[in-house]
């Protein structure tokens, strides 16, 4: 699946920006309270809120995204073989155009939980993947397949871009862990 033939722009936007985008997607595409895999959205364009010590994982193909967010302290949100088996229902793992971004997280076991066998099934499936984390505030995230685009925002990102600092400044700023897949670029 290494030979992708687009890549992901991801863009650190200010909070307002990404309220805007969140409102054009549509409340029927948020992912939503209480974050478990039962508010998972599949469409061409999907969003959450306040991922903190939750992972969000958005896989897409280009054309659609599954945005799913994850909440530690929910014990299902654990059961990693049904979360497997959902996504391998939801996607075709056999496309050579999936690409996705992993962001959440904070550095206690039931976090580190969820986000580390994200990254392995990621890896196990060889999708590429851009990481962003361990927030430093509250991070929302929207994807928009017209654009092919992952809008990223948090309170520390919003300030930084208010004050001109750069949107990759800001976005290292904003995380613990910034990594950006190959085949991805921060617009």
């Amino acid at each position: 699946m290494q030979h992708i033939s687009f890549g992901l722009s991801i863009s650190p936007v200010k909070a307002n920006e990404l309220n805007k985008i969140a409102q054009q997607i549509g409340r029927e595409n948020g992912v939503y309270h209480p974050w478990t895999l039962e508010q998972s959205v599949k469409a061409p364009n999907a969003f959450t809120t306040n991922v903190i010590d939750c992972s969000a994982c958005l896989i897409t193909d280009g054309q659609e995204v599954l945005m799913m967010h994850l909440d530690p302290s929910k014990e299902s949100n654990h059961f990693f073989y049904f979360i497997f088996d959902y996504i391998k229902r939801k996607i075709d793992l056999n496309s050579k155009d999936l690409q996705a971004v992993l962001i959440g997280s904070k550095n206690n076991k039931r976090s580190q939980d969820i986000y580390t066998k994200f990254q392995q099934f990621l890896k196990d499936y060889s999708i590429p993947y851009t990481q962003l984390k361990d927030g430093k505030t509250p991070t929302s995230v929207a994807y928009k397949s017209s654009t092919d685009t992952v809008y990223v925002s948090n309170l520390t990102m919003d300030k930084m871009l208010k004050k001109g600092t750069s949107p990759f400044e800001a976005l290292k700023k904003s995380f613990q862990k910034v990594e950006i897949s190959d085949c991805d670029e921060i617009a």
